[in-house]
């Protein structure tokens, strides 16, 4: 396949995850409790799959600057939804805990989420969902190679 034609499916493909993107969007803030936003969904959500979490584990699974993730933490923490413990073992670590009222809106919005993309992948039959996670596995596959390869000084 040429340069070129592999240009234009990069600028469909671009264009239509652009418009998916943005109508799920729209549509999930519809979903999402007045008083959190999306990044604050996604890092509370991160907590809450993983157990504890430092804000350095938090902003390096996220790819953003540890002041970034800090702001958002300590939102959280003011509305109740996170809370900090210092760690037994070492007191300079401190974990990041989603409380119970955290976890609760985790779930309405999780629900909310769920809902709306079962509605529109429910209208794609088996085969087309299969290929579509094919073609996801497939891409992560060759990430995850490109990864391997790399020297620890490339990261």
């Amino acid at each position: 396949m040429s340069q070129e034609v592999l240009f234009r499916y990069i600028e469909r493909l671009e264009e239509m995850q652009g418009q998916f993107l943005r109508r799920i969007h729209q549509e999930l803030v519809g979903v999402l409790d007045p008083g959190i936003t999306g990044h604050q969904f996604v890092v509370l959500k991160m907590i809450k799959d993983h157990g504890q979490m430092t804000v350095s584990q938090v902003a390096e699974c996220l790819g953003v600057s540890l002041s970034a993730v800090t702001a958002l933490v300590d939102r959280l923490c003011k509305a109740g939804m996170v809370e900090r413990h210092r760690s037994a073992e070492d007191r300079r670590v401190v974990q990041l805990e989603i409380t119970g009222e955290g976890r609760q809106l985790v779930q309405v919005c999780d629900e909310g989420r769920q809902r709306i993309i079962l509605r529109y992948l429910g209208l794609l039959n088996e085969e087309d969902l299969l290929h579509m996670i094919k073609i996801y596995e497939k891409i992560i596959s060759f990430m995850k190679q490109e990864d391997a390869q790399q020297t620890p000084s490339q990261v």
